[in-house]
């Protein structure tokens, strides 16, 4: 995954740790970039991270709202708190998200051993923060703003409204305070073979049965693992990643639907794009137009560069809103 203005470093999209190593520097401690996302396979890393959208639609794939993808519009926010596994989808070709990314210790002081776990998702009404999300989508705009220059008085700015995000989000959002180890790094890094797994093996037969033989768990014990740690069942793991292949197979205008429907499982043409339209809300053949047409980038990445006068226009906006 390559970041635009992030310095973002993450395995490729079929490694199998998908661990997402974030660098902080000394004179900024938290890490800002705007981006067009594409996709990005389910990973995690021990930062929060703050995701806006600036234009477009996203869908976060996050279990502790349910196994349904979020689907956030333009203006829309989402915090994912550290450790925790999540993917990410892009909807629109030509989404715009904001992103950033700080340390827990920035929340100090908690008691000791403690961490906040925030539930704030403006795509879940349930978890809506008490101030308007026009407050949040201000405060990370004005640090972005901010992070563009390099001036002092920019420096100062930029950690100013980097701490009133921090305030907002203690005030606004609901939290609990939770263990610091409470999520176990064993557990997630076996979830992330088993998904690397999955990846790999879309096509076999019984898949879910090959998975328990691979890994020497029990049907109950697989249930009870990605329950924990991702919030899904195995099935639902394997309609996401079947999914996610079949969006990748689909930026190859040279691969029938007949061959992609084959290579990601599915059980003939029909069911591959009736669950597809399903999910992505267009045919696997309007979703490749839509792809073809996208003229962000010439790679194929998880997150694309964008047009760097764009994203200023696009700061400014949501910096006076």
């Amino acid at each position: 995954m390559n970041g635009i203005w992030g310095g973002i470093i993450m395995s490729e999209r079929r490694d199998t740790g998908r661990y997402e190593s974030i660098q902080h520097f000394s004179n900024f401690p938290a890490k800002v970039f705007v981006t067009s996302i594409r996709s990005s396979a389910y990973h995690w890393h021990y930062d929060y991270e703050l995701i806006g959208v600036l234009k477009g639609r996203v869908d976060v794939l996050y279990g502790i709202y349910g196994p349904e993808p979020q689907p956030l519009d333009a203006g829309d926010i989402i915090l994912i708190n550290p450790k925790d596994v999540h993917g990410l989808r892009g909807i629109d070709p030509d989404n715009v998200c904001l992103c950033v990314q700080f340390s827990p210790s920035l929340l100090e002081p908690v008691p000791a051993g403690m961490n906040y776990y925030f539930y704030l998702n403006s795509a879940d009404e349930r978890h809506r923060p008490k101030l308007p999300m026009t407050d949040y989508m201000h405060d990370i705009s004005r640090i972005a703003l901010a992070n563009r220059r390099e001036d002092t008085d920019a420096y100062l700015r930029k950690n100013a409204w980097l701490y009133m995000l921090l305030a907002d989000l203690v005030k606004g959002a609901q939290y609990e305070l939770q263990s610091a180890s409470l999520n176990n790094e064993q557990d997630m890094k076996l979830v992330m073979s088993i998904s690397g797994y999955i990846d790999g093996n879309l096509s076999s037969e019984n898949l879910a049965g090959s998975i328990c033989r691979e890994f020497g768990l029990s049907e109950k014990g697989v249930y009870l693992l990605l329950k924990n740690v991702m919030g899904l069942t195995l099935k639902e793991l394997i309609d996401i990643a079947r999914l996610e292949h079949a969006c990748s197979l689909l930026q190859d205008t040279s691969i029938s639907l007949q061959v992609i429907s084959d290579r990601c499982g599915y059980s003939g043409e029909a069911t591959f794009y009736r669950r597809f339209k399903s999910a992505m809300g267009v045919t696997p053949g309007e979703y490749r137009k839509g792809l073809k047409a996208n003229t962000i980038g010439q790679d194929v990445q998880d997150y694309l560069s964008y047009d760097e006068y764009g994203v200023g226009v696009l700061l400014d906006q949501w910096a006076e809103k």
